[in-house]
């Protein structure tokens, strides 16, 4: 059984984009978005270039299970009986596979003197919730919920342009970046984490943290959760108790995917994620 909730917002955004064409730009935020290309790589025998079929997750902390359901029109194969189990590990130098989807909705020039004191560090209030980002105690690995990393897609912030792509890249860590809560609940801060920090995590190609001091309201980010496994049930719980005016939910679980796409662009979404609470 899946949620009809989750279900209509599905069908809410496939209906104000072609199925073919949907991109991640159109998805809602936050978002819990998989690597589907990732998620390949870590269990298929053979190249996930050459390989359609997308598994279902097992989270091994708890043994919830989410089956993957098509909203490409491309080929892709989807057995049930293929099941793997996923940590959403967080390992430097490798691919992640999930990531959290979000919004700024304040930049550095949107900075309110005495609410987002320091100014001179904070960078950004963006639509995701630190709560959302699983449980931070869980975790050993990570000093914050969640991290800010290069991303997914390619961006132009302002003038300022930086090339994102789904891949290796895509998880590298912006350094010296600090999120945490903001000043409602379901907001959160990106800050420097030091009165110097565009000049100490300054890598001289535009491409690892200085690109956090162009950010504008309406760009999009990516984070890695410290708990992926906790984050994703998170999303689904936020999704049962939203009372949206038309039923729906912003909340949801998607694959993207860059398989079939010129080099350089946009990665398509070919899926979402349903929790199967039969299981």
């Amino acid at each position: 059984m899946i949620h009809h909730s989750i279900i209509k917002a599905a069908t809410l955004i496939l209906s104000s984009s072609a199925a073919s064409s949907l991109l991640l730009s159109a998805l809602p935020t936050p978002s819990f978005i998989i690597d589907v290309q990732a998620l390949r790589r870590t269990v298929a025998e053979v190249p996930s270039t050459t390989s359609s079929s997308i598994p279902s997750i097992r989270l091994p902390a708890n043994g919830s299970l989410l089956r993957p359901q098509p909203i490409s029109s491309s080929a892709i194969v989807i057995d049930d009986n293929d099941i793997v189990d996923v940590t959403f590990p967080v390992v430097e130098g490798q691919p992640a596979i999930g990531y959290l989807h979000s919004t700024v909705t304040r930049a550095r020039e949107d900075a309110i003197p005495g609410e987002d004191d320091p100014i001179s560090t904070f960078l950004a209030e963006i639509d995701l919730s630190p709560t959302l980002c699983g449980s931070h105690e869980s975790s050993s690995e990570m000093a914050y919920p969640a991290k800010l990393v290069l991303g997914l897609n390619n961006h132009h912030v302002g003038s300022y342009y930086w090339a994102r792509s789904a891949g290796a890249g895509s998880s590298m860590e912006a350094p010296g970046v600090g999120f945490g809560s903001g000043t409602t609940c379901n907001r959160g801060f990106l800050r420097w984490l030091d009165e110097e920090g565009p000049t100490l995590c300054n890598s001289n190609d535009g491409k690892r943290s200085e690109w956090v001091n162009f950010l504008r309201k309406g760009d999009t980010v990516q984070l890695l959760p410290s708990d992926g496994q906790d984050s994703l049930l998170r999303f689904y719980k936020q999704t049962e108790s939203y009372e949206g005016g038309d039923g729906t939910s912003p909340f949801g679980v998607f694959g993207i995917s860059l398989e079939g796409r010129p080099m350089g662009s946009e990665p398509a979404v070919v899926c979402t994620w349903w929790l199967d609470v039969d299981e």
